[in-house]
């Protein structure tokens, strides 16, 4: 009777290592899909507020060779609503992975899906932006 028990514990110690393993393995995963999610409504909902709030004028959706001659173009506003959201996020991010010993993993791999989103997707929208964009 008593080995018995010892082996039902020892199968629930194994059944708790295996699951903790899973959920560790997960982590990663779920870090680079919120990464990703975050990153989205950044550089789309962060950045239109900032614009909504400061007041950042509208560039022209002209292309640029078919502008008139004196449309402005992107002033410094326009520019920190790109710079602030996301220097806000990766200073964040830097503060929580360094103090935060045990959420590295978890915070790295946001970090990473984030900065996927942004490396791939705020070049294309800001060429657009500012180069104008007009069907053919």
């Amino acid at each position: 009777m008593v080995s018995g028990d010892s082996g039902s514990s020892a199968a629930s110690q194994s059944g708790e290592g295996i699951l903790r393993a899973v959920l560790v393995a997960l982590v990663p995963v779920v870090g680079v899909f919120a990464g990703i999610v975050i990153g989205w409504y950044t550089i789309t909902w962060a950045v239109q507020t900032f614009r909504d709030v400061f007041e950042v004028p509208e560039l022209s959706p002209v292309p640029v060779q078919d502008r008139a001659p004196g449309v402005p173009g992107p002033t410094v506003r326009y520019w920190l609503s790109w710079a602030v959201p996301l220097v806000v996020f990766c200073v964040a991010s830097a503060l929580l992975w360094w103090g935060w010993r045990r959420g590295r993993l978890l915070t790295g791999s946001v970090m990473a899906g984030f900065s996927a989103v942004v490396v791939l997707l705020a070049p294309l929208w800001v060429s657009i932006e500012v180069g104008g964009f007009a069907p053919s």
